[in-house]
Order: C-alpha cells, then structure tokens, then sequence
C-alpha cells in the first residue's frame, strides 16, 4: 500500500514488514468489496490507513485486521451518509413535486459533483457554505459562525437567501440530467475535489474549496499544489486527536 510508504507506523518493531503487507492486501481487499470500485477502494484504503496511524494503540490491538477493518467499515458508512445528506437537503421544499429531484451522475461525474457545481453556481461562497455546514452537516448557527469566523447574524442571513435560491439549484438539477459538463479542465478538477473533500469529511478543505468565487482561484487550487497540500495536511489544516482543524479561515460576507 502507498500510505505506508508515507507515514512512520508506532511501534513498527511490533508489527514486521510481511505483517504490514498481509494487512494491506486484506484492507485493499475488503475496501473493494464495499466501494465496487478500484479508485474507491484505494481512496477509502488510504483513508482508513490515515486513520489508523493516528491511533496509538493500533499494533497493541490483539488483532488488528479486525480493527482495520471495522475503521474502514465505519469509514465508508459515514462517507454514504454524507453523500445522502447533501441530496436530501437539496430535494427539501414547499412543493411535492420538487422532492422527487434525484441528481443524476453523467459519465464519470458523481451526482455530488453536480449538486455543488449547481450550488456554486446560484449561491454565493458564504451562501453555499451556510447551508452546507448547517442543512446538510447540521451544525448550529453558533458553531458555523465560529468554523467561518463570522457572526451569527451573518450565518443566519446567508442561509435564508440561500435557501432562497434553492429553488434554482433544484430546476438546474432535474433539467437535462444536471448541468452542463465544464468546458474548463481546471474547474473539472476542482469540483473533483471538493466532491472527494466532501464524501471523504475533510471538513476544512472542503470549505477552503467552496469559498473560491473566481475562475483565478478556482485555478490556483487546482493547478498548484495547494489541493495537495491540504489533502495530505501539510497546508494550513491538521488532523488532531481524529478530528481536523483549520486555523485562519476567513469568509467575506
């Protein structure tokens, strides 16, 4: 597996290289068995790795592959429910017929890529991020003006005009099996990349990433290694004690 090559394991003398091996084919194993996808299960193997590491006790475990494999299990359960949570909050509204909306994914484009492709599109970057952070991942007023370094007055103001302009997210969803397919490369692979930041609840890039307004900054994420940096929690974000954190997130109102 790559992610051993990356990171230093605790206790390595109590787990040999060939036992390291054997964990990762059946992790790979097992992580192919959930997603039914070789990219997904590489991504969710090296998430769950990541995870792993972090926990100081891990080659103390009795066994470890059962442990493992029950962080890559949870893992995967939490990344689905996100998945949904986002669809549901965009199918919420006053009209019956508005609730049938089902974003559909248009050749390797993932049905979360296009709900925020149109998201962006409508709401503004505090707009789109109230209403991610609150109707989608449920925090309260409170702890979103904190995560956003903003007021509560703010964050209420946001959501309700996002909420607002749902009714044009949800039209562009259904017409023509979603929006249009960018033109531009660097915006593919940036939506690439919040919808992964998303699924995968790295909390912090994904709103670095939805706060981008301009086609420049859109650039810069992407064509830098700024995406990187953040992924791999060398940028501006760390993991600490299992949960991330960012330091100097700002939003313009």
């Amino acid at each position: 597996m790559t992610i051993l090559e990356h990171h230093r394991m605790p206790d390595r003398a109590d787990m040999d290289k060939q036992s390291l091996q054997e964990l990762g084919t059946a992790l790979h194993r097992y992580c192919l068995s959930l997603t039914r996808s070789p990219f997904d299960a590489e991504d969710l193997a090296q998430e769950t790795w990541t995870k792993a590491l972090g926990y100081s006790k891990f080659t103390l475990s009795p066994n470890p592959e059962a442990l493992l494999l029950r962080i890559a299990k949870n893992t995967w359960i939490d990344a689905a429910r996100r998945k949904g949570s986002l669809i549901r909050a965009l199918e919420r509204s006053e009209t019956p017929a508005d609730s049938a909306l089902t974003p559909a994914a248009q050749g390797d484009r993932t049905e979360i890529e296009l709900a925020f492709q149109a998201l962006i599109k409508h709401l503004s970057p505090l707009q789109r991020t109230a209403f991610v952070l609150r109707d989608v991942l449920g925090y309260s007023a409170a702890e979103t003006a904190g995560t956003l370094s903003t007021t509560e007055g703010a964050v209420k103001a946001a959501l309700h005009r996002a909420r607002l302009s749902l009714s044009r997210v949800r039209e562009e969803l259904a017409e023509n099996e979603g929006p249009a397919l960018p033109p531009d490369a660097d915006y593919r692979a940036y939506l690439r990349a919040l919808a992964h930041a998303y699924e995968q609840g790295q909390i912090p890039l994904m709103l670095e990433l939805l706060r981008q307004e301009t086609a420049a900054e859109v650039t810069v994420a992407v064509s830098t290694a700024t995406v990187h940096a953040l992924y791999s929690g060398s940028g501006s974000f760390s993991y600490l004690n299992g949960s991330s954190t960012y330091a100097g997130l700002r939003m313009a109102a």
